[in-house]
């Protein structure tokens, strides 16, 4: 079972590499280590982070799938 089952809006759910790579990501975006982000963030800040990179990531792939 993954360590963060965030549900997201459509169905579905992140995966563990989706979320490790959403909290990643953001923890470059604020300059600081990915322990650092994790210990000073609530879980439904990180369930944030984790939904919206996975909607946005899913909203690039429709608009890339439709240049034809």
């Amino acid at each position: 079972m993954s360590r963060y089952m965030v549900e997201l809006p459509g169905g579905g759910c992140a995966t563990d590499s989706e979320a490790l790579s959403a909290l990643a990501r953001e923890a470059r975006r604020r300059k600081v280590s990915y322990g650092m982000l994790v210990a000073n963030t609530t879980e439904a800040e990180r369930y944030a982070i984790i939904r919206d990179y996975c909607l946005e990531k899913r909203r690039k792939g429709r608009r890339a799938g439709n240049g034809d």
